[in-house]
């Protein structure tokens, strides 16, 4: 066959293909022999001779047996059948033919065969008596862990500010300048800027009265504020200091310049500033950003967080892109080289261009509509706080298709030019090897990030980056344009880019030969030649991208217990898993650390007001807040600490943990009750305990 990935022949095709030709039988009709013993193949074989066999002059159609012990050798040899009334166990074709020609079922009793078996596993003996030979479908299992779900989310600061502006402890709870303004001030520390012809200090590096550049001033703690960095006298000077600002006047000064006359119901900035100079943001972008529930990271910019996806080719339909947008960004001919007229063409990738998540089912807002709301921000404040042309002028989120965007790893400062050309309904960022390999990443499901590439140029600033070590991490202080293969991580290099994998490979791999052992065409032949960009092929076709799960059920199930009883389901039902050892790492990794690390911080907390956020080591004498009259509260609450006791306890018992294990939860739970006290026990009525 032309396709035999998508044309399996029929059990009878397959079967009379294997004879014919001499050559083992067809994988989708070979059972997992090699997972069962040779005392289960013998259990099988004298429960067949109790089978009533239906056929018809087509075949056989269907087996019935009863109930016996040697169902369970069914399932693991991954024999599909289903039971009737509980008495009965059906087995129809495809398997019904398969068992009947491998064991000759309606010719001999199938209990002889065992005598006539030879070799040392199942698989062995099951080809020395049948005249259709069969390969091991097992093979080598790996077993893993799972390591955390997908991810495709905006990312955001702790608080989730608008702006990075400070709004010191005015700002409340929430950090809110609706907060700062209804107290009329913000305590912060702020850098000095003086504006010559106004004669005006403030905070910004543009006059909030006449918009001129201001000159930035330093602070000497003898002689005032100088226009250098150090005093002729007396050494090095302040860049900034802790005051008082009317934030009122700020923001009415940037309303005004806005022409706005309404702003978002909540506008957040920072407590406080981390720079070295400590130099803010302009209040503009902040209510710019609100307006669109769009957030700033640490060095200005919004970013895009994905698990990071390898992509050679894909189809028009799976990214939800016209065939004539596709054209206009260069896509004129599919993989074999015929015009692209048809959504389902397969198209080669070009290497810096990205697919973004839109998940219809995340919890999470999609690239999409994040993108096209930074896009909104980008030109709202290019044309009313710089006074230029809009650039992006988005209406839906598909006009973002053709624009340039940085990738970005993390703990990395370079970033590389991409452009989006579609957004599909999984989670991950869709990109070519050689791109996610020179964000110098593995391309193995890591993580990387898209920023808007306007968005960078107009907002990002060393300025702002926290004066911290590291803190130059994750931003992009080098900018790659052109993507050079030869430059890229080396591990991209082995990518396989065969259409077609050779005969020897597979003979090499039943012989377990190493992988170098067989040649095949990869990356490294290409590089430096016009190859090493296209003309890259794939083995197999996966249909659609997007026919997966688009969303695990960690990010919707809500609460942690839902999520640990769906984990240990899925544990119980599956054979290569030990359900008990899986309490216990869940219990030692997980649960006991929590717990044991949130009743040290109970008795090390904090109080604080309600109210204000006004933070006290210990609680005041008046019972109330010295700033407010607030109420205090603790700051680590008693749930928070016992949270995971009772499904600790639970979890230990249900699934027989070690006795060690239950005396320490044991140990704990005393400690626990010794801080909160002992839940009392409740009067049961006698019907209670019937």
């Amino acid at each position: 066959t032309k396709n035999p990935l998508r044309k399996i022949p029929t059990a009878h095709q397959a079967i009379a293909i294997a004879k014919e030709t001499k050559t083992p039988l067809h994988p989708e009709y070979t059972a997992y022999w090699k997972l069962i013993t040779p005392e289960q193949l013998k259990e099988l074989l004298h429960w067949l001779d109790e089978a009533k066999i239906h056929t018809t002059e087509r075949g056989v159609e269907k087996i019935i047996l009863p109930i016996r012990q040697a169902k369970k050798t069914l399932e693991d040899a991954g024999i599909e059948h289903s039971v009737a009334n509980s008495e009965f166990v059906i087995i129809t074709n495809p398997w019904a033919t398969v068992l009947e020609k491998i064991f000759c079922l309606t010719q001999n009793k199938p209990s002889e065969l065992a005598a006539k078996m030879q070799g040392e596993d199942a698989l062995e003996k099951i080809n020395s008596i049948s005249e259709i030979k069969q390969r091991d479908k097992a093979g080598t299992f790996i077993g893993t862990r799972m390591g955390r779900p997908e991810k495709a989310k905006q990312r955001e600061l702790t608080g989730s500010p608008h702006v990075i502006f400070p709004v010191g402890e005015e700002g409340g709870r929430l950090r809110s300048f609706q907060s700062a303004l209804a107290a009329r001030k913000v305590t912060s520390t702020f850098p000095f800027f003086y504006c010559k012809k106004c004669d005006n200090k403030t905070v910004f590096r543009k006059c909030e009265l006449c918009d001129i550049k201001t000159t930035q001033l330093y602070n000497c703690k003898r002689c005032g504020l100088l226009p250098k960095k150090e005093c002729d006298e007396h050494g090095p000077c302040d860049s900034c200091d802790t005051r008082e600002i009317d934030i009122n006047k700020y923001f009415e000064s940037t309303l005004k310049k806005m022409g706005l006359k309404q702003y978002p119901d909540l506008i957040k900035g920072v407590r406080g500033t981390v720079n070295s100079e400590h130099i803010p943001e302009h209040i503009a972008k902040g209510i710019f950003r609100a307006r669109y529930g769009v957030h700033v990271y640490k060095d200005g910019t919004t970013r895009y967080d994905m698990t990071q996806l390898p992509m050679t080719h894909f189809k028009p339909c799976e990214i939800g892109v016209s065939i004539e947008k596709l054209k206009e960004l260069g896509y004129k001919k599919d993989i074999n080289g015929k015009e692209l007229e048809r959504e389902n063409q397969i198209l080669e990738i070009k290497p810096q261009d990205i697919v973004l998540p839109n998940p219809p089912e995340s919890p999470d807002s999609g690239a999409a509509e994040v993108l096209a709301n930074v896009a909104k921000f980008v030109d709202d404040t290019l044309e009313h706080h710089y006074g230029l042309e809009r650039f992006y002028n988005i209406k839906n989120p598909k006009d973002l298709i053709g624009h340039l965007t940085i990738a970005l790893a993390p703990h990395t400062s370079a970033g590389i030019v991409s452009r989006i050309i579609g957004f599909s309904k999984t989670q991950g960022l869709l990109a070519h090897p050689l791109l996610h390999a020179i964000t110098r990443r593995d391309c193995d499901g890591d993580e990387a990030c898209v920023i808007l590439l306007l968005d960078a140029f107009l907002n990002f600033s060393k300025k702002y980056l926290p004066s911290s070590r590291g803190s130059t991490m994750d931003t992009p202080l080098v900018l790659t344009s052109i993507l050079t293969p030869t430059e890229v991580d080396d591990m991209a290099f082995d990518v396989d880019i065969e259409w077609k994998y050779p005969l020897e490979l597979y003979q090499a791999a039943l012989e377990y030969k190493a992988p170098w052992d067989v040649k095949i065409n990869q990356i490294q032949a290409h590089l430096g030649k016009p190859t090493q960009y296209e003309q890259m092929g794939f083995t197999h076709d996966n249909g659609n991208i997007n026919m997966t799960v688009a969303c695990s059920a960690y990010k919707t199930l809500p609460s942690m217990q839902e999520k640990l009883e769906g984990q240990m389901d899925l544990a119980v039902k599956l054979r290569s898993v030990n359900e008990s050892d899986v309490a216990q790492l869940v219990i030692e990794k997980h649960f006991l650390k929590d717990t044991k690390g949130n009743l040290r911080k109970f008795s090390q907390q904090m109080f604080r007001c309600v109210k204000c956020n006004e933070k006290f080591r210990r609680p005041p004498l008046a019972g109330k807040c010295t700033a407010c009259s607030g109420k205090i509260i603790f700051t680590i609450s008693e749930g928070s600490v016992v949270k995971y006791l009772q499904p600790t306890i639970d979890l230990a018992e249900k699934y027989n943990v070690t006795p060690y294990l239950k005396q320490v939860i044991e140990l704990l739970r005393l400690r626990v009750e010794g801080v909160f006290g002992k839940d009392p026990e409740k009067q049961l009525a006698l019907g209670d305990w019937f």
